[in-house]
């Protein structure tokens, strides 16, 4: 039996509250066998389509949607829309990432396309896609076209960054700029966060640029999330991260720990490199993989990566002009998204 996640903020408890009627109409609106799938993804029901409570999204984005919202001083009601847009986005992209990836289990349960099948776990994905432009869409006039347009510029940082990570996947690990890797890590994590700190704004008629500082930090945040989410994928707890251990070992993935250590100069790194071009790694071979990486520094590199993007989102939100709950909450998810630990106040 998996333990229990981590308790979760209050403020993103608020926040799925504040999506979930939403996130339930534009589900309603699908195909019914793709809303089957998406609802299974969403943790609400099990294959068969009898209702449960599981392990779904976070929804850091969401939550960002409306405490961005809440820092314009309108009602934030008006910002729902791009909740239920960035959510249904993300949900969208772990979809396909699934698939992309291999990868067999996600928030402790097999994923969607290994239940369903490929083809209609691509189809329910690109069905998410379709309907949170929609909902965008059905805001109108003026404040729909713009909400669009930051909407439409997140999506293809988003893609460009998916499309980017191939490349490196190819590449041998020596090769690879930790700058180059970082501009990755911030697409990955913080391109669907800082677009929901500008959807946000936009959607309560503040003009775009009102929402730059928070996307700023939302970007610093994402770069940290991904450096954590690339430990958790090699060292993380597979009943708490609800993937096999040595994840990205076993997929030959090119992530900050990697990267790090093939550029620590130390010795062993010869010896890393001969292991991590092994095509078929057994899990005495991942695990050896993984010591030798933690030995020549990978690990603690990328947990300070971590802590400095962290302290640098948390000191953004110290210089924007927030209404001090305002602030705590956007302190409080930050933190969380990076830690999964509620911030002590």
């Amino acid at each position: 039996m998996p333990p229990s996640p981590p308790p979760l903020p209050e403020v993103i408890h608020r926040a799925r509250d504040y999506a979930r009627a939403g996130l339930e109409a534009a589900l309603e609106r699908l195909n019914p066998d793709q809303a089957r799938i998406c609802r299974y993804y969403f943790g609400w029901s099990d294959a068969d389509g009898t209702p449960t409570r599981r392990r779904g999204s976070r929804s850091l984005q969401a939550t960002m949607v409306m405490l961005a919202a809440e820092a314009t001083g309108e009602d934030p009601a008006r910002a729902v829309p791009g909740a239920v847009a960035v959510e249904l986005v993300h949900n969208f992209s772990l979809l396909h990432d699934d698939i992309a990836d291999g990868d067999e289990v996600r928030r402790d349960r097999p994923t969607a396309w290994v239940v369903f099948g490929t083809g209609p776990a691509l189809l329910a994905g690109d069905a998410l896609l379709i309907e949170a432009g929609r909902v965008l869409a059905a805001v109108g006039g003026t404040t729909a076209a713009q909400a669009l347009a930051v909407f439409g510029d997140g999506l293809a940082h988003l893609i460009r960054t998916w499309g980017g990570e191939e490349p490196f996947d190819r590449a041998r690990p020596q090769e690879i700029r930790l700058a180059d890797y970082l501009d990755i890590c911030r697409g990955k994590g913080g391109a669907l966060l800082g677009t929901g700190a500008v959807l946000g704004t936009v959607l309560c008629d503040r003009p775009a640029r009102d929402g730059e500082g928070l996307r700023t930090a939302a970007h610093h945040a994402g770069t940290a999330w991904q450096a954590v989410n690339d430990l958790e994928n090699i060292w993380g707890d597979e009943r708490l991260v609800g993937k096999p251990g040595f994840q990205d070992l076993r997929l030959r993935k090119n992530t900050l720990p990697v990267i790090t250590a093939m550029h620590s100069g130390r010795p062993g790194t010869d010896q890393l490199a001969r292991l991590l071009a092994e095509p078929s790694p057994t899990d005495g071979d991942l695990r050896t993989t993984a010591d030798l990486i933690e030995e020549l520094g990978g690990r603690i590199a990328t947990e300070r990566i971590a802590q400095n993007h962290l302290d640098q989102a948390l000191s953004v939100l110290d210089t924007l002009a927030l209404p001090p709950p305002v602030h705590d909450d956007l302190a409080d998810l930050l933190y969380f998204a990076v830690t999964r630990h509620i911030r002590t106040r």
